[in-house]
């Protein structure tokens, strides 16, 4: 149980070590004023204060920035860049706090002590968890047993970046193939026959699958025997790593398509999550009611009533759905005129998108450029038909209009594990100017992935998507 949720317990243990130098900083601090005359810790209310908002706001900006998330797969130097960056803004936001909130000065020299201090430790500490780290995976900590399905350019590609970096935990012990080549001397080579006994034997707990394609090509018996043996099967898509990237989320293990259910985990994220969720809407309903008492003035005055459109939304095909409501930015009838336009869709798939849709109104165009039309939503949230943060939910019909065979919907029902949300990992990857089934994709890795620093990471990067409105028309 520990090897197998070592990246959990790695994560937890870093917080603490970053903890544990905030404290040695202040220890620093509080030992030069023992020895010297400079009155560092005059008050030690205020030391101790200070070293609070500090660290709260390090650890929060830190999780917002996805750096204990990326503690595995990401590089050293994008790691300690993230960490850089919370730190120097935490100072900002610790000396505004402690000015402005709590009517206190620092001492100057305390301050500068601390400042220098803490990054010192920081790097010491970061040596020490890298030697841990290593220490316990070559005891077997973190490495997860893994095949390859397939054996061509992608498959191999993936093969030598696993191998290239071991820490990312990952050890390919063969591949799958529908005949075996008696020319290719790599790893092992497996038919889908023997793969069961590989399974009980090698303690395998992954399945790639480098490409999108093999996800409608035949692979049902891979996920069926995935499903019986309670291991994880995941779909590495070149075009989704890409959005990720958009998306500031940098992994390279791949998006799931199916993994064994956590009862009693789940349980517990998503009522935490719904917590959170009553919390945060009520909190953004108030903060928000001047920008809704204005939108639905302009609406009015421009295009008259009704201020509110509504439509039935879900998560997957022949799933459940819910009343979806936003402010209304096209005309009146305007779903009258969308066969005339379909010629026009930008956008692949079943979704209809167009940068000069004529049956958008002046205010409609404002309010969706910075998403001001989706405010209506937190009363969804509110009612508990969605979240704040969640795959994108859709019209029934965009999930029957795709043409997309069944293999693929049955492959991607996890999408409809956790609520639909506001906002999500499409949405900081591009909102419209993404694919449907890369959209489908990304659903998937937030699904498999999602938690509360992850939310709180998606919710912080949604901030500049909406503001600089990208991708949204």
């Amino acid at each position: 149980m520990l090897k197998r949720h070592w990246k959990l317990i790695f994560i937890v243990i870093s917080q603490f070590v970053d903890f544990l130098a905030m404290v040695g900083a202040a220890g620093i601090v509080l030992w030069l004023d023992h020895e010297t005359a400079l009155q560092l810790g005059r008050n030690i209310f205020e030391l101790k204060t200070g070293i609070l908002v500090f660290g709260i706001c390090y650890v929060t900006l830190a999780s917002m920035f996805g750096y204990y998330r990326g503690v595995f797969h990401l590089k050293s130097s994008t790691r300690i860049g993230l960490a850089a960056k919370a730190y120097i803004l935490s100072i900002f936001v610790t000396l505004s706090v402690i000015a402005l909130i709590f009517d206190m000065t620092m001492n100057r020299h305390a301050v500068i002590i601390f400042c220098s201090s803490f990054p010192l430790l920081f790097l010491l500490c970061k040596f020490f968890l890298r030697w841990l780290h290593t220490y316990f995976h070559r005891k077997g900590f973190g490495v997860h047993p893994s095949l390859i399905a397939g054996f061509d350019s992608a498959s191999l590609y993936i093969y030598n970046h696993f191998d290239a970096f071991p820490e990312l935990g990952y050890s390919v012990r063969g591949f799958i193939m529908k005949q075996k080549n008696a020319n290719t001397q790599a790893q092992p080579q497996y038919t889908l026959q023997e793969v069961e006994e590989v399974i009980r034997t090698q303690g395998i707990d992954r399945i790639f699958i480098p490409s999108t394609d093999l996800i409608v090509n035949g692979y049902a018996s891979l996920k069926k025997i995935s499903r019986k043996h309670r291991i994880k099967l995941k779909v590495l898509s070149p075009h989704a790593r890409t959005l990720l990237k958009y998306a500031k989320v940098q992994d390279i293990a791949g998006i799931t398509l199916t993994t064994p259910p956590r009862y009693k985990v789940d349980k517990i994220k998503l009522l935490a999550k719904r917590l959170i969720d009553i919390i945060g809407s009520l909190m953004l309903i108030t903060i928000f009611s001047p920008i809704f008492i204005l939108a639905i003035v302009l609406i009015w005055i421009e295009d008259g009533s009704p201020v509110f459109y509504t439509q039935q939304r879900t998560s997957i095909k022949d799933g459940k759905s819910f009343h979806f409501i936003k402010f209304r930015t096209m005309i009146l009838h305007a779903e009258d005129m969308l066969d005339r336009l379909k010629e026009l869709n930008e956008s692949d798939g079943p979704l209809f998108k167009m940068k000069h849709d004529p049956r958008v109104t002046k205010v409609g165009r404002s309010l969706r450029k910075f998403s001001i039309d989706e405010l209506p939503q937190l009363f969804n949230v509110l009612k508990g038909d969605m979240s704040l943060v969640g795959p994108r939910p859709l019209p029934p019909s965009d999930f029957e209009n795709v043409d997309t065979p069944d293999e693929f919907w049955d492959a991607v029902k996890e999408r409809g594990r956790v609520k639909p949300g506001m906002t999500g990992i499409w949405q900081i990857s591009g909102r419209s100017d993404i694919k449907f089934t890369e959209m489908i994709l990304l659903d998937l890795y937030y699904v498999e992935n999602h938690s509360l620093m992850f939310d709180l990471e998606i919710l912080f990067e949604t901030i500049p998507a909406v503001l600089f409105g990208k991708g949204a028309y």
